[in-house]
């Protein structure tokens, strides 16, 4: 299966910029009323297979992938995409 390896960096966004990324791109867990009640946003990863190996870099495949880094070049995220071939079993969704 075709897929691309998505490397970025997010150290020219100031913390605000960053936290919101990470929100859009991870998700986040929410609370409210004191903790009393709790969300779990999701983000655009959680709704396509992709592995995350380390922080800063995505494996996805090539139609996935297209829109993780049209989400990260609208934050103005620094990104590079190399194309590899992997097995579709080490996928998770």
């Amino acid at each position: 299966m075709k897929a691309k390896i998505i490397i970025y960096t997010i150290t020219n966004l100031t913390i605000a910029q960053q936290n919101h990324l990470r929100v859009q791109l991870i998700g986040h867990n929410d609370t409210s009323l004191c903790g009393k009640y709790k969300y779990i946003r999701n983000g655009l990863l959680d709704k396509m297979k992709h592995i995350k190996p380390n922080r800063g870099t995505i494996i996805a495949p090539t139609k996935e992938a297209s829109e993780i880094i049209k989400l990260l070049k609208t934050h103005n995220a620094k990104t590079i995409c190399y194309d590899i071939q992997i097995s579709e079993k080490e996928f998770k969704k």
